[in-house]
């Protein structure tokens, strides 16, 4: 996380020394320490400090040396918190030589707690060894409560240390631990703490859910200090979700909060988040009162607090033009990151200064800058738990690709812009085809648990129509997906090491492309955008005339355009002549692939018009891929088995038993009311969808008698999960869809619930991750499927991206509602077209003109161009009956 930990550095052990057997009255000097420590446990300095101070004045009339210590080590414990002072630290020093000390192992950790404290104001890190000691002393001792805490900090300096993977599964295990152990303190402190983290890794909602959470339970539980961290987690996750109000709401509480205790650690932090919400009003006010934060955090020695305001006040000097400033204080972060040896925070202030040196024309600097930034994040890479925590990273870390994009193309370096560019592009499904797939179960009871226990509120949630009830439950499933947490390993240690694989060469790509196909890969940025293209002996990088800014409204008002059923043709042209004119389309080749950035992969390309009114569609064969690397690899992999199958058929679920007709009871499954509110509070009813019947019979038809159907009350999620998927060369699903931009991991297809395996009868992208696939082609008929949370320059987690993850070569998927009667058409001429001996690109383009030539008018961009394929869709399917 950016924000400092200072605060922990505070966390008092509850005394075992002297409880134990202790006949304490209620104001004896033992019953004072005990109360102090237990306010501690609570992080409720205000009414311990004191506390302490009183226990080693009475300790001391009676002369007890040990409680003297005891209450002294818990008064420097709070101090280092405080402000922390070398004076403190050769204390401490001193004290671990004491024999009295050293001859009591509760004595011996109390001191360690207060050391660790002290060592991370100066360097996370340097309290590594501090912390391993005081988990195994207080393994030794029983004390699983500071085991549990000990973990959690070891795993937050694994974190900045740049390990990830093991940051991730060291904090889910000691938050998971602080429950079942009722230290709600522990709870309620590092459960703030992943909240900002989630915040920092580009997921707002989930980290506003986390410090929500520690937020309401801290105001349950007697006697808890003031939750500052899960305070000024919420603002900032607010902050980015540009609910500024709520985020001024949320700070000024926890700042007079703050204030009031004259708790200067929480004061710091707070004060920078106020500097980055009046960055977004008034640039002038921001630089003021970041530099008021920057003084403030020097003046109290509150180190990483320190490496955050200064790339903060960076931030708004260079927003503002003001680079000799921007140049000096991002020189300052970059220190005080590195000296912290903050490898998370690194790579953010190496590209800060990098953006400051292009401006300045100091290239060489710039590219050397952008390329050390890019090696560290190279190395955070290698230490993720799994392929969506990699998407998430590459997506907030985006500004360290785009800006060394940006200056290639300034230098006219084509190869190199496209290297760049294609570092981050795809890149979690790039590592996983270099990698292999393999499917991944629960490995541990914990795990199992939580699995069942999500199927169980998921079908409460299906089954759910109150607001009220549907928000409790809401909230349950968010902390059950949280016990689960990341996953997903690689099968080998050769494995492992293809995440640092290179990325295909440029010329690799020109040689792996037909003599009529040609990659558009776009790269939205401000104040122009530009469009890398590559056929097999050109290449070139365009520079469009819009920005990212003026890409997202043309976006937002076509897609308007198209909900309406409009001809959209006003807006259809507009993107044409951003996107398309430029590049002199006509000169192109007739096969286009397209590698969309940001709000691009919501955009049918073949839907846009040229000048003279006519569609792409009528010239142009127009696919996707998430990078060129991902397309060259797809192109290049060899399936680790056989399709034995033609055709698997996926439809006509009953979701209204009522109008659906018999539904077999032997087969042990009922309807699912309702997905609207899976996550939200509502819970809208699905209709059935009559015509997913025809389709898939229909295409079963075209691939011949071995075809598999799972129709009616057989389309459920445990019959579909139970079939040999990796041996079907085609899959098709004809279901309800749908997608969520907060939670990627709930989108869904919705299939039948089978109540005798306790199934939800959502197949869900965290599910879809354990499968395993062979298939040339997934066709999801669905809702959306190919839409998502976009993940800066990594691309779009969705569905349609699930698939190609495990396995799909290609896949075809819809960016919007779909139209029941006319998909049903379309996907009907797509499959005669494929069993034609036309390729899939081909096929698309030929059904979707034939839905122009038949149904004309009514037939809008709405009904035919939201099905688009992504993938390899170059080869022809050969059809075996």
């Amino acid at each position: 996380m950016r924000a400092s930990k200072s605060h922990v550095a505070a966390v008092f052990g509850l005394l075992i020394f002297l409880s134990t057997n202790a006949r304490s009255q209620p104001n004896s000097p033992q019953a004072v320490l005990a109360e102090a420590d237990r306010l501690a446990m609570l992080y409720n300095w205000p009414r311990s400090i004191p506390l302490y101070v009183e226990a080693g004045r009475e300790f001391h009339g009676s002369n007890n040396a040990k409680g003297k210590l005891a209450a002294r080590l818990g008064w420097i414990r709070a101090q280092a918190y405080e402000e922390p002072s070398e004076a403190l630290a050769d204390e401490v020093d001193a004290d671990l030589q004491n024999p009295t000390i050293q001859r009591d192992v509760t004595l011996m950790l109390r001191c360690l707690e207060a050391k660790a404290a002290i060592e991370e104001q100066s360097n996370e890190d340097s309290s590594r060894a501090t912390w391993e000691k005081i988990r195994d002393l207080a393994k030794r001792l029983g004390d699983r409560r500071w085991q549990a805490r000990a973990e959690a900090e070891l795993g937050i300096i694994a974190f900045l240390d740049g390990d990830v993977g093991a940051a991730a599964k060291t904090l889910k295990t000691a938050l998971i631990s602080a429950y079942l152990l009722g230290d709600m303190g522990a709870a309620i402190y590092y459960g703030s703490i992943v909240g900002n983290g989630l915040v920092e890794a580009g997921q707002p909602e989930a980290g506003i859910k986390y410090c929500d959470i520690a937020i309401q339970t801290a105001a349950q539980t007697k006697d808890m200090g003031f939750p500052f961290m899960a305070y000024e987690g919420k603002a900032r996750g607010l902050l980015a979700l540009r609910r500024n109000a709520e985020a001024r709401q949320a700070l000024d509480k926890a700042i007079r909060q703050a204030q009031s205790q004259n708790d200067l650690a929480a004061e710091s932090q707070l004060l920078i988040v106020r500097g980055q919400q009046e960055a977004a009003i008034d640039r002038r006010q921001a630089i003021r009162d970041l530099q008021s934060a920057t003084d403030f955090c020097q003046k109290h020695n509150f180190r990483h607090a320190l490496a955050w305001s200064t790339f903060e006040l960076a931030t708004a000097y260079n927003n503002a033009g003001e680079l000799p400033m921007a140049g000096q204080y991002a020189a300052m972060a970059a220190h005080e990151t590195e000296s912290l040896e903050d490898k998370y925070h690194l790579p953010e202030d190496l590209a800060l200064m990098a953006d400051i040196a292009a401006s300045t024309g100091q290239r060489k600097q710039a590219d050397r800058l952008y390329r050390r930034a890019e090696d560290v994040t190279d190395g955070l890479l290698v230490s993720l738990p799994s392929r969506q925590v990699e998407s998430s990273l590459i997506g907030t870390m985006s500004n360290i690709y785009l800006g060394h994009f940006r200056l290639a193309v300034e230098q006219k370096n084509v190869s190199e812009a496209f290297h760049i560019i294609e570092s981050a592009r795809g890149r979690a499904i790039a590592d996983q085809l270099r990698s292999g797939t393999e499917a991944t179960g629960p490995k541990d009871k914990i795990t199992q648990n939580a699995r069942q226990e999500l199927n169980r509120l998921q079908i409460e949630l299906l089954h759910s129509v109150s607001p009220s009830q549907r928000k409790q439950l809401l909230g349950r499933l968010f902390e059950t997906e949280q016990v689960l947490g990341p996953g997903g390993e690689s099968r080998t240690e050769v494995q492992e090491a293809t995440l640092q694989a290179s990325i295909s060469r440029l010329r690799t790509i020109q040689r792996s492309l037909r003599p009529d196909e040609a990659i558009l890969e776009y790269v939205l940025d401000k104040p122009q955008s530009f469009c890398l293209h590559i056929s097999r002996h050109r290449t070139g990088v365009t520079v469009l005339p819009v920005s990212l800014a003026e890409v997202n409204n043309l976006v937002a008002a076509y897609r308007i355009d198209i909900a309406k059923r409009d001809a959209a043709t006003a807006s259809a042209r507009r993107l044409y002549s951003a996107l398309l004119q430029p590049l002199q389309i006509e000169s192109l080749k007739r096969r286009l692939i397209i590698v969309p950035d940001g709000a691009l992969n919501l955009v049918p390309f073949d839907a846009l018009m040229d000048g003279a009114d006519s569609y792409v569609l009528t010239s142009h064969v127009v696919t996707y891929a998430p990078s060129a690397t991902v397309l060259n690899l797809i192109r290049n992999e060899k399936n680790s088995g056989t399709t034995t199958v033609m055709f698997l058929g996926v439809g006509d679920v009953p979701y209204q038993p009522s109008t659906a007709g018999k539904v077999d009871p032997g087969a042990g499954s009922t309807a699912n009311p309702g997905v609207g509110g899976m996550v939200d509070f509502k819970g809208d009813p699905l209709p059935n969808l009559p015509a997913t019947k025809e389709e898939v019979t229909d295409a079963a038809k075209v691939f011949g008698s071995s075809s598999v159907l799972l129709l009616g009350a057989n389309a459920t999620e445990a019959r579909f999960k139970s079939e040999p998927l990796d041996h079907f060369r085609i899959i098709h699903i004809a279901a309800h869809g749908i997608a969520s931009t907060r939670f990627p991991d709930r989108a869904a297809l919705v299939l039948g619930q089978d109540s005798a395996r306790h199934d939800d009868g959502l197949l869900q992208v965290r599910e879809i991750r354990d499968l395993h696939l062979n298939a040339q082609l997934v066709t999801l008929s669905a809702c959306d499927t190919g839409a998502g949370r976009l993940e800066g320059e990594e691309g779009i987690e969705s569905l349609e991206r699930a698939f190609l993850f495990v396995g799909a070569r290609s896949v075809l998927a819809s960016l919007w509602t779909a139209s029941d009667i006319y998909t049903t058409s379309l996907m009907a001429r797509f499959y005669q077209h494929v069993a034609a001996g036309q390729d899939e690109g081909e096929a698309l383009r030929q059904a979707k003109l034939d839905l122009l030539k038949e149904f004309r008018g009514p037939a809008t961009p709405f009904f035919w161009a939201d099905f688009i394929l992504t993938g390899d869709a170059s080869e022809r399917v050969t059809v075996s009956k």
